[in-house]
């Protein structure tokens, strides 16, 4: 998977998936041309991480923690 492969699959851009790939959320290698190939599990791994990550926040925001007009 290419950069651009990567920043579609995980909407974003193309320089925040370089940004990925050097400080090691993305396994990648570079490639002669200056451009990285993205390892492909790397890339769904983050995905569901940020994913689940969401989904903790979303589930932890409840009135009850926060009661309105408190």
């Amino acid at each position: 998977m290419n950069v651009r492969e990567a920043a579609r699959y995980l909407f974003v851009s193309h320089p925040h998936v370089r940004v990925l790939v050097e400080r090691g959320a993305l396994t990648g290698t570079p490639t002669e041309s200056g451009d990285y190939e993205i390892d492909e599990v790397s890339v769904e791994k983050y995905a569901a991480d940020r994913k689940r990550a969401a989904k903790e926040y979303l589930d932890s925001q409840t009135e009850d923690n926060d009661p309105l007009g408190l």
